[in-house]
């Protein structure tokens, strides 16, 4: 018999890797068990899943005789084993009697007196579940008296719980447990040797019930929720973290032996196995993902929380757009039937993930025309403002719906949740409904909370007004205070930095743009300070200089990078690409207090420069453009994405930027 042929019979593992298209390969085998005699061996297999290869450990187990061989590969023998009569797990419900036994236990104070009922009870009535009951108890009585006596740490209690009694108890416990191959009463025992500090054999008592784990899902004897138990447990069963995940990973075979009986219980309870995982998880992250696809519809809204949850700690592992678009269509149908509370969860795992589709979207338009200002949880609507600012979702029914909700519910709302709220618009460039009712109420909430709004945020809020040309004058007194400015700079530096960056951007605008403004009020940078541009934009811009040079007739004309001068350093202050009338107008400097109506000022705008359906510019970048031609300046933006993509045909590239600039220079002031 071939060697495929031979092993698939040994464990239910090397059925998946001796069958295409997985690819299998076995290594050095080595004894599990350091102790002679052990009953297993450890290998690995290669598996291969799409064009992913990956090495998994292998857990084998030993045939001591031709008999049990045979009885693996299915071969009819009349001859039966005495020991057979193991390999079917105990019944999982207790009997009356091993109830009253447990409860017996629950009246004992010390350890001792469960060692003295358990030498009154007959031996055949200590069955595994009973042993694994006793030896947890033991443990919690011992850990309690330790923690109620700190100064008697180590002693467990009065009946010196490292003597030969102890440790001859404890091994005859341990000797039942693993004789009776009950699942409930092994997981029970690894739970109690784990909080067991008070054996000097802890070590040893681990191997051997971790032997017998591994050998009961060896022989299929666990199941599947019992297996993804055993992996919680695994998870913490050492003090380090990285031997804990590569005990897990051995259990794998077992997962993927119950893979095609999965029910929707069982897919959950396999998912929040793959955070303790290491090796394993991306080929059970498949399984996991084609079984879900099939019976979505079964799921439940604790189900979705639970399984999106895991998602968030999976931030090193691709998870496939097909099964996120399943549970972005799990929502779609089921939107009527979840909960604010499990909605809320559901909203921050997609938001954690960043993860956006037409359907989730269309999934919040439904909520907010359905609910609308009836949603009594206040952090789902600030939710959907941070997920609608993360992944730029310039939604007229969503932002319209926030503004009313806001409007409606002002005086209830906590500080985070009035900045999120009234600063998502600004930031997407969008005009709330009933604009003047809104901006009166935003007004009056900040200047009567102004102390309580951290200075990074307040200054960040006023600057998305900022972007749709609401200038809040009434707060540069506020704001240019010594009590202010002490609080700004009592900030971690990396927020006193920001902050002062969006201060002196603030400071610039109202110069720019308010009329009844008396600054600037902060000084001028003389300091030479680095500023940072987006590398793709630099990279575009250079590549950009020839083709423009086509356009405009003499490359000379062109300059990159430009920092316009008697402004603040900040990249909205930055041309990505200036044409100058002449060679000679590129030597001078062009800004605030300049003739700059000759001069082209070329912007290269970014994905993230406009909202999700590219469209539309985001409120910083359309604030950027105004206050350009506010300065006189003729502006060009040019699509990064269209013109990279224009790159391999130089003709059409120039035709499109030709097209930008003849615009650009035709724009009315």
């Amino acid at each position: 018999m071939n060697l495929p042929a031979l092993c698939k019979h040994v464990c239910p593992l090397l059925r998946l890797a001796a069958s295409p298209p997985a690819l299998a390969r076995l290594s050095a085998a080595r004894d599990y068990s350091d102790r002679r005699g052990g009953r297993i061996s450890e290998t690995s297999v290669f598996i291969q899943t799409g064009h992913r290869i990956t090495e998994l450990p292998v857990v084998v187990k030993k045939v001591n005789d031709v008999w049990e061989l045979y009885r693996r590969m299915g071969i009819d023998t009349t001859v039966k084993q005495p020991e057979d009569q193991h390999l079917v797990a105990l019944p999982r419900e207790l009997n009356e009697g091993e109830k009253d036994i447990m409860s017996g236990f629950n009246q004992c104070y010390n350890s001792s007196s469960i060692f003295g009922l358990l030498e009154k009870i007959p031996i055949n009535e200590v069955t595994p579940p009973v042993a694994a009951q006793a030896y947890k108890k033991i443990v919690q009585l011992e850990n309690n008296f330790e923690a109620r006596n700190p100064d008697k740490a180590g002693l467990g209690g009065d009946d010196q719980p490292r003597s030969f009694f102890r440790s001859a108890f404890i091994s005859r416990l341990l000797l039942i447990i693993c004789s009776g191959k009950n699942p409930t009463a092994i997981l029970g025992g690894l739970t109690a040797v784990m909080r067991d500090n008070n054996s000097d054999d802890q070590d040893m008592y681990k191997d051997k019930l971790l032997e017998e784990l591994l050998v009961c899902v060896t022989d299929g004897l666990f199941p599947l929720q019992d297996i993804c138990k055993a992996i919680q447990i695994l998870s913490i069963f050492y003090p380090d973290n990285k031997r804990c995940r590569e005990v897990a990973d051995k259990l794998w075979f077992g997962i993927i032996d119950h893979s095609k009986d999965m029910t929707t219980k069982d897919i959950v309870a396999v998912f929040t196995t793959l955070p303790h995982l290491t090796k394993s998880r991306n080929m059970i992250l498949k399984v996991l993902e084609e079984k879900s696809v099939e019976c979505w519809q079964q799921f439940k809204t604790e189900d979705v929380v639970e399984i999106l949850r895991v998602l968030q700690q999976l931030k090193y592992d691709r998870i496939s757009q097909g099964f996120m678009r399943m549970l972005s269509g799990w929502l779609a149908v089921n939107i009527h039937t979840v909960t604010e509370q499990d909605m809320l969860a559901i909203m921050y795992s997609f938001l954690q993930l960043e993860y956006m589709d037409t359907t989730l979207v269309a999934a919040l338009e439904k909520i907010i025309k359905l609910k609308g200002c009836k949603i009594m949880e206040f952090d789902l609507i600030t939710t959907i403002c941070s997920y609608c600012l993360a992944m730029r979702i310039r939604s007229p029914t969503i932002l319209e719906g926030v503004g009313q909700y806001f409007i409606e519910h002002h005086q209830s709302l906590t500080i985070p949740q009035v900045t999120i709220m009234t600063g998502i618009f600004g930031e997407l460039d969008f005009q709330p409904a009933n604009g003047f009712k809104f901006w009166e109420l935003a007004e009056t909430i900040l200047d009567v909370n102004f102390n309580q709004f951290p200075p990074v945020d307040i200054i960040h809020l006023l600057v998305s007004f900022l972007y749709l040309e609401k200038f809040p004058i009434n707060f540069t007194r506020k704001l240019f205070n010594p009590f202010f400015l002490d609080r700004l700079h009592s900030q971690p530096n990396n927020l006193v930095s920001m902050s002062r960056q969006q201060f002196k951007l603030f400071d610039t605008t109202m110069k720019l743009e308010s009329r009844g403004y008396e600054g600037p009020f902060l000084p001028k940078e003389t300091n030479y300070r680095n500023i940072n541009i987006d590398s793709r934009v630099m990279s575009t811009a250079s590549k950009l200089m020839d083709p423009m040079a086509d356009v405009v007739g003499d490359i000379t004309r062109l300059g990159k990078k430009v920092v316009l001068s008697s402004l603040p350093l900040h990249p909205l202050y930055v041309v990505d690409l200036m044409v100058y009338p002449s060679h000679a107008a590129s030597l001078l400097k062009f800004g605030f207090n300049t003739n700059n109506n000759s001069n082209v000022a070329v912007l290269v705008l970014m994905p993230e420069h406009y909202d999700q359906s590219g469209e539309h510019l985001v409120g910083s970048q359309a604030m950027r453009i105004r206050q350009l031609t506010i300065m006189g300046f003729k502006v060009m933006c040019v699509n990064m994405q269209m013109a990279n993509k224009l790159m391999m045909h130089p003709k059409k590239l120039r035709e499109y930027l030709q097209k930008l600039y003849t615009e650009a220079c035709k724009a009315k002031k």
